[in-house]
């Protein structure tokens, strides 16, 4: 079956990206007054006081709570190194993703692989697991969905000169994939995208009315769409999800229900659109602050997927991860007890000097070691790997059509900004 081609509303101009897609409004919708600055060196500081901290990154950082975030009240560890948050990505029945069940965002989503743990969470990630494996990533999603986005979105931007790429480019591009990959090829993704967050992590900026209106509207779009794949099968994501088996404790099969499909397909937009959007602007920026290594690229593009990981160790998105502690353990000479709430936090470990020399610099030649900036372990993220070919594919293109870009001199430099969901200010650049 060919690729479809990329929907009008891909290339259409709209004040809503400009809302949906700015730190500093994400940061309002949080809850928080201002945006945050890089907080990078702060948390290499507390990682040298101790490699685990008693109370949240936010208490030791000296930040406001985020009110609504954590649930219920339990003492609360920070794990800072390398070797802590090791441990607690990889012995993940000791630590817990079922903390994500006091989450009102995570919930809202419905019954995801997110809150799940053990052979529970096993069970339910195999289903989907054969549509986001590397091979089926390159021969399946590059060819049918990243590359024709990538296209379009570049086509749109030629004969500018200045243009902001985290709106143009960073923003678009994983929303579109995603979504076409659901198989919403006649729907407005930008819409889709806007209902999902005002019904789950957006609550705070919508009434209860806005939001079961919002939530009424994505389960509909899901719900007919899943009952034309059952009718005629698609070359989607979801048409791979229902065809996949779910296989129970007794060992018998089921296939996923309508809940687990509603929460499969928005975790998956959710996920893919607001990580790759902050991390693609954020390797972009660093790419264009280290000229040689934007030259190396340039020339030897078998360098930019180095580029994109070192990203992720140097400056990944989301710089913690929360778990539950569920037996009393001790972790680097601390003991932290059972019942206890843990923050994995990659922020600071992805700095240890004890894994990298120089851990502060943006090298992509650095020897290679495995960074946390998408979890290690039975959670790693699901989607990483097209996460990583878009992110490859965008400065692909980039360098195959303006191989001079630059940072834009006549505008102020764009600031690396914010703390749960870091990400840039902007990305503008001169393309000739």
């Amino acid at each position: 079956m060919a690729a479809p081609t990329a929907p009008s509303t891909l290339t259409a101009d709209d004040p809503r990206y400009a809302k949906m897609f700015n730190v500093e409004q994400e940061a309002i919708a949080l809850g928080r007054t201002a945006i945050e600055p890089d907080l990078t060196e702060e948390m290499n500081r507390l990682r040298e006081r101790a490699p685990v901290l008693k109370g949240t990154p936010r208490e030791l950082l000296g930040l406001p709570p985020i009110q609504g975030i954590l649930g219920a009240s339990r003492d609360n560890y920070t794990f800072l190194s390398y070797a802590a948050c090791e441990q607690g990505f990889q012995h993940n029945l000791i630590f817990s993703s079922a903390i994500y069940k006091e989450s009102q965002g995570v919930q809202s989503v419905g019954p995801t692989i997110l809150s799940m743990v053990g052979k529970e969470h096993k069970r339910a990630r195999s289903v989907a697991q054969p549509l986001f494996k590397r091979p089926r990533v390159m021969d399946w999603w590059k060819p049918r969905w990243i590359d024709a986005t990538v296209a379009a979105l570049l086509d749109r931007l030629q004969g500018r000169d200045a243009v902001d790429l985290n709106l143009e480019l960073c923003a678009r591009l994983p929303m579109y994939t995603v979504t076409r990959a659901i198989g919403l090829e006649g729907t407005d993704a930008l819409s889709f995208r806007q209902h999902l967050t005002r019904c789950t992590f957006g609550q705070g900026q919508a009434t209860p009315a806005q939001a079961a209106e919002s939530r009424a509207i994505v389960d509909q779009i899901l719900r007919e769409l899943i009952a034309r794949r059952l009718q005629e099968p698609g070359d989607d994501v979801i048409t791979g999800l229902l065809q996949g088996d779910l296989v129970l404790p007794d060992r018998s099969t089921r296939k996923l229900n309508e809940d687990e499909l509603f929460g499969f397909c928005k975790l998956v937009i959710f996920a893919g659109g607001g990580t790759t959007w902050r991390q693609l602007g954020i390797t972009i920026d660093a790419l264009l602050t280290h000229d040689p290594f934007w030259e190396a690229c340039r020339d030897d593009r078998g360098l930019i997927e180095d580029a994109v990981d070192e990203s992720l160790r140097w400056r990944a998105t989301d710089p913690y991860f929360p778990r539950l502690c569920t037996q009393d353990v001790r972790v680097e000479g601390v003991d932290v007890p059972a019942g206890a709430r843990v923050f994995l936090c990659l922020g600071a470990a992805n700095h240890d000097p004890a894994v990298w020399d120089h851990p502060d610099d943006y090298d992509i030649f650095r020897p290679k070691a495995h960074h946390l900036g998408f979890g290690i372990g039975p959670h790693r993220c699901l989607g990483v790997d097209v996460a990583k070919q878009e992110m490859v594919a965008a400065i692909n293109g980039l360098m195959d059509r303006w191989p001079r870009l630059r940072l834009d001199p006549d505008l102020p430099r764009p600031q690396f900004v914010g703390f749960d969901h870091r990400g840039m200010s902007a990305v503008t650049v001169r393309l000739q």
